[in-house]
């Protein structure tokens, strides 16, 4: 019969010659140990098939060098891109990431509580927000937790997002200067707080203006085929048309464009203007040709995995909330500053 037991690190101590104390510390990096002893341990290890336990061995140091990694929008056009930038950052930093992705705010919370039974140092949650009840937990448990793309000062942790209500001025600013008057709003989530920090931005300066409001919001339209979908009930409704829809995202922006252009024969930009949020590569295609919101992507995550590092550093330290300016990319889905035909002074 096949003896199947795993190797343990009293067995490579005694195939070894050395002590129990003396295994752990040939696998414990910069611990002092001499060439010889460790050459002759990892001879032993090798020949017995043994690994050492991480998860036990950090258990007893009360660090894991385990980092949680919370994903919610895997459609984003930039998730793999921005995993990617993410996990190489921590890994740089010596931690291992353990992944774990969500669709809904009830797979969030148990994600996270998930996290806390591995005992990471730290986690880092992308476009979705925890109850208040998990960041209680995990501010009783001292494990900090970041939010990117997200707020989150109200629930005690620390995040990285966009100045929304900056860019939110920004645009309502730009359509006004371009004669657009009837502001649509189309978002997927519905509870992010940069779109409602945008929502409130754009509302305070139509109200400024004459004859210019918002005359309807949609959430939970995400992706271009619910753009495509979107357009065609939008513009079944004359008597609420808008002359500009601002989305969340440019895929949604860029299905909306397409209904527009394929189905509906609507004049972009004279008869309506469209604005997307993510600059994604195909935003910027000769046949979109798409005006839309540049995120610092790159910037954000350096902040949100510096933030994170430095959380579990120092565990007292308070959460901190970083905003980036994002940046207006005007195109061609949106009219040009009309010229003025007044005489100068």
């Amino acid at each position: 019969m096949i003896n199947r037991k795993r190797a343990n690190s009293q067995d490579v101590a005694a195939l070894a010659g050395v002590s129990q104390a003396t295994v752990s510390r040939a696998f414990t990096p910069g611990a002092s140990i001499s060439a010889k002893t460790r050459q002759k341990i990892e001879a032993a290890a090798t020949k017995l098939g043994y690994q050492p336990n991480i998860i036990a061995r950090s258990l007893s140091k009360r660090q894991s060098n385990l980092i949680g990694l919370l994903f919610t929008n895997w459609t984003h056009p930039k998730a793999a891109d921005l995993l990617k930038k993410i996990t190489e950052a921590l890994t740089d930093y010596g931690y291992k990431i353990i992944v774990q992705s969500a669709t809904s705010n009830h797979q969030t919370d148990d994600a996270l509580r998930d996290f806390l039974q591995y005992q990471v140092d730290g986690v880092m949650v992308f476009s979705a927000t925890p109850s208040s009840e998990v960041t209680t937990e995990y501010a009783r448990a001292r494990t900090p937790i970041v939010l990117l793309n997200r707020t989150g000062l109200a629930l005690n942790t620390s995040s990285v997002s966009i100045d929304a209500t900056a860019i939110g001025r920004h645009i309502a600013t730009s359509l006004l200067d371009r004669s657009h008057r009837r502001f649509a709003l189309i978002s997927a989530d519905p509870d992010s707080q940069i779109v409602i920090k945008m929502t409130k931005a754009i509302a305070s300066i139509t109200a400024e203006h004459p004859n210019a409001e918002i005359i309807f919001q949609r959430s939970g339209i995400d992706g271009y085929e619910a753009g495509f979908r979107e357009i065609n009930r939008i513009w079944g409704n004359q008597a609420a048309r808008p002359d500009a829809i601002i989305c969340s995202a440019d895929n949604t922006a860029l299905g909306i464009l397409a209904g527009c252009k394929q189905q509906l024969n609507i004049n972009v930009p004279n008869d309506l203007a469209v604005i997307g949020l993510g600059d994604i590569p195909p935003s910027g295609w000769k046949d979109h040709n798409l005006t839309t919101v540049k995120i610092p992507h790159d910037e954000m995550v350096s902040k949100a995995v510096e933030t994170l590092i430095a959380g579990i550093e120092d565990p007292s330290l308070e959460p901190l909330a970083f905003e980036f300016q994002a940046q207006l990319i005007l195109r061609g889905t949106t009219r040009p500053v009309p010229v003025s035909t007044e005489s100068p002074l």
